[in-house]
């Protein structure tokens, strides 16, 4: 039987502020996550709004909220940015396709690995040349999380979650290694979503779980208060990889140099 191997464990990472510059590259080993607090952009979503197409505005008017409809509008604009500045297309022509999943990826430039992941205030990319899926949550205080522990963790993980001191926190951290998986392969959250592994330590996996041959990794990581993440990627923990968190520039002109 085909198996494959997942390592998960916790990275200790930092975020740094990213200045714009020219010469965008990734080299094998790289995946690079930017951050973006969408609060600081609310002021330039007019600026930014400029640079979607007309799909994208139409799908800006299908929010019901404001608040929803501003999001989307930052979030999706300076991804296209940073997938411009990588590829050096014309930032016009960066067109989002889909797989069977509603995955987005570059039908133009198959070898540049994307995920996007929005919650509450925080929103961030990955990019790579490795396969890679991205979750962030917002742990919120009112969210009561028992009633679905069975439905999304077995039981081993249910006990754990359950005898934890801070409950919340490791229903998040678990909750967060199996979505980014998911994305990463691209099965999104179905009938197997209980059954993919989510502890620290390694872990075998079934092709008939995972659909998948590949070796891969998940780590967890603090993106803010109240706000945890998880980056799934290709690749045996012998594998050497290199990660890097970029704070997005607030600065509109700073913005722009990505794609000058």
């Amino acid at each position: 039987m085909k198996t494959s191997k997942l390592s998960i464990s916790f990275l200790e990472i930092k975020g740094v502020d990213f200045i714009p510059e020219k010469g965008y590259s990734l080299d094998s080993d790289d995946i690079v996550i930017y951050t973006i607090y969408l609060p600081n952009f609310m002021e330039m979503k007019s600026d930014l709004s400029q640079f979607l197409n007309s799909v994208e505005l139409k799908r800006v008017k299908r929010f019901y909220k404001e608040i929803d409809k501003d999001r989307f509008v930052i979030y999706r604009s300076i991804l296209k940015l940073i997938l411009a500045a990588y590829t050096k297309l014309n930032i016009k022509n960066i067109y989002l396709d889909y797989d069977f999943n509603k995955k987005p990826y570059l039908a133009s430039h198959p070898w540049l690995h994307f995920n996007i992941s929005h919650s509450e205030d925080f929103a961030t990319i990955a990019v790579s040349r490795k396969k890679v899926g991205l979750d962030i949550e917002y742990m919120s205080k009112d969210f009561n999380f028992t009633s679905m522990l069975p439905d999304v963790f077995n039981d081993n993980e249910t006990q754990i979650i359950q005898n934890a001191s801070d409950k919340k926190n490791t229903f998040y951290t678990l909750w967060t290694r199996k979505e980014s998986f998911v994305k990463a392969l691209g099965k999104g959250i179905d009938e197997d979503f209980k059954f993919i592994p989510c502890l620290d330590g390694e872990h075998d996996l079934e092709f008939s779980l995972i659909k998948n041959s590949q070796n891969w990794q998940v780590r967890s990581f603090d993106l803010d208060d109240d706000y945890l993440g998880a980056i799934a990627f290709e690749g045996l923990p012998t594998t050497a990889v290199n990660i890097n968190l970029y704070n997005v520039s607030q600065n509109i002109f700073a913005l722009l140099e990505m794609v000058k």
